[in-house]
C-alpha cells in the first residue's frame, strides 16, 4: 500500500563536516507478447525470442537459481542522444561469467512509464542478446493490477540486464513505489547482480536519494538562494528529495547508497542545485557526511561503474564514455574534511570545500573544489569554471 509521506520537519542546520570518503513472486513458464487491452493492462513489446534462463545459469530449471557473473555493473546516462557504447558494455557484462567464459545470450529488459518500444531494435543491434523486451507501466493502477504481476515476474525474473528510460522521475516514484514491479527489480539485481542502468529520469531514480521534482523543478540559481524554495510554498510537504523509493531504502546498485544524482548536468546548469541536494541529504539525515556523495552526468555521456565482486565491498572502477564530439563529462561531488555547511529555509546556501572529481569521456579524471558562500558559487578549477 502506498502511504503518503509525513510532513517534513524543519531542515535548518549548521555543522562542521567530518572527513568524507567515497566510499520470486514466481517464474512464469511461457513467454509471449501481451496486448494492452485496457487502461490497467501492461503493454509488452519484444524484439527477438526471450529465454527462460540467465546467461551464466549453470543448471537451468534447478532451484535455487544462480547466475555467477564476473562483476557487478551499472550505467548512469545523462540524457539526450543515447550512448551506444554504454549499451554494448552492459550487454557484454551481462554475459561475462565468473569463470571468465561468455554465457548464453540473455534478455535485456527495458522499463518505462510511457512511450513506445523504440529501444527494442536499437539495443538488439548493439550486442548479442536473446531478446530486448519493453514493459510500459504508465500508472499506479497498472503497476498494482494482479493480472500484470505475473507478466512482470515472467520478464523481470529472467532479465539479464535492466534499463530505465528517461521521462519524469516523479512519475516513477508515484507510479511504482511500493509495488510488485519495484520489488521485482530490486530482487533481481540483488539476487543475481545483473547490470542495471538508466538515462535522464531513469538514471536519477537509481540512486538511494532521489530528486523527484514535485511540485516543481528547482533551478540552480533558485537552489543557491533558497534550497527549500518549493518546500515552503506548499501546504503539504512536497516530494522533492526522497530516500524511500527502493525496497528497504536500498539502491539496486550498492555504490549508489548515500548518493543523490542529477542528469542533463552542464547542459542545464545543474551544479548549483546538485550541491544544494548534497547539503540537504546531510542535514536531513538521509546520508552521513562521511559517505554522502552526489553524481551529475552530462547529456550524451554515460558513467560506467563496475564492482569486482557482487557485494561491491570496494569502491567501483569508474569510466565515462560519450558520443563522438559530445565532449560530455560526469562529476562526483563529496564534502571534504573542512567543509562548512549551512542549509536553512529561506536562506542562501553555504557549502565550502566541496570536492569535485570530473570524469571527461575517454580521458583521465581531474579534481578541483567548489565553494558556495551565501549563495555565491566559486571554483578552484581552471578559469574559475564550475564544470
Amino acid at each position: 500500500m502506498f502511504v503518503a509521506p509525513q510532513q517534513r520537519k524543519s531542515a535548518g542546520a549548521k555543522l562542521k563536516l567530518l572527513a568524507a570518503t567515497l566510499g520470486g513472486i514466481f517464474l512464469a513458464a511461457a513467454f509471449g507478447p501481451v496486448e494492452a487491452a485496457n487502461k490497467s493492462k501492461v503493454s509488452v513489446y519484444q524484439h527477438g525470442k526471450p529465454v527462460g534462463t540467465l546467461p551464466c545459469e549453470a543448471n537451468p530449471g534447478s532451484l535455487p537459481r544462480s547466475n555467477p557473473l564476473f562483476s557487478r555493473t551499472a550505467v548512469l546516462m545523462g540524457g539526450g542522444l543515447d550512448v551506444k557504447e554504454a549499451f554494448s558494455w552492459m550487454i557484454e557484462k551481462m554475459a561475462h561469467c565468473a569463470d571468465g567464459s561468455a554465457g548464453t545470450p540473455g534478455n535485456f529488459v527495458v522499463i518505462r512509464a510511457g512511450g513506445n518500444p523504440a529501444y527494442d531494435s536499437f539495443i538488439y543491434k548493439l550486442g548479442t542478446v536473446a531478446s530486448v523486451v519493453t514493459l510500459v507501466v504508465p500508472n499506479r493502477e497498472t503497476a498494482m493490477d494482479p493480472e500484470n504481476i505475473a507478466t512482470f515476474a515472467t520478464y523481470i525474473q529472467n532479465a539479464a540486464a535492466i534499463w530505465l528510460t528517461g521521462g519524469d522521475q516523479g512519475d516513477y516514484y508515484t507510479f511504482w513505489k511500493g509495488t510488485p514491479l519495484e520489488s521485482l527489480i530490486s530482487a533481481q539485481t540483488k539476487n543475481f547482480g545483473i547490470p542495471i542502468g538508466g538515462t535522464s529520469a531513469g538514471m536519477m531514480i537509481l540512486s538511494q536519494i532521489n530528486y523527484v521534482a514535485i511540485p516543481a523543478t528547482i533551478t540552480s540559481p533558485e537552489a543557491l538562494l533558497d534550497p527549500y524554495k518549493y518546500w515552503l510554498q506548499t501546504e503539504e510537504a512536497p516530494l522533492d528529495l526522497v530516500a524511500d523509493f527502493w525496497t528497504n531504502n536500498q539502491s539496486p546498485f550498492p555504490p549508489l547508497m548515500s548518493v543523490v544524482t542529477d542528469s542533463h548536468f552542464q547542459n542545464r546548469d545543474r551544479m548549483g542545485r546538485l550541491i544544494s541536494f548534497l547539503g540537504r541529504t546531510i542535514v536531513e539525515n538521509k546520508a552521513d557526511s562521511t559517505v554522502a556523495q552526489a553524481i551529475g552526468v552530462d547529456q550524451e555521456t554515460a558513467l560506467l561503474m563496475e564492482c569486482e565482486d557482487m557485494s561491491c565491498a570496494t569502491p567501483p572502477a569508474i569510466k565515462a564514455v560519450g558520443n563522438p564530439k559530445s565532449f560530455g563529462a560526469a562529476y562526483i561531488l563529496k564534502p571534504s574534511a573542512n567543509s562548512n555547511l549551512t542549509v536553512e529555509p529561506a536562506t542562501p546556501l553555504t557549502f565550502t570545500n566541496v570536492e569535485v572529481k570530473k570524469f571527461q569521456a575517454n580521458s583521465a579524471p581531474t579534481t578541483y573544489k567548489i565553494n558556495v558562500n551565501n549563495g555565491v558559487m566559486t571554483s578552484t578549477n581552471a578559469n574559475g569554471a564550475v564544470y
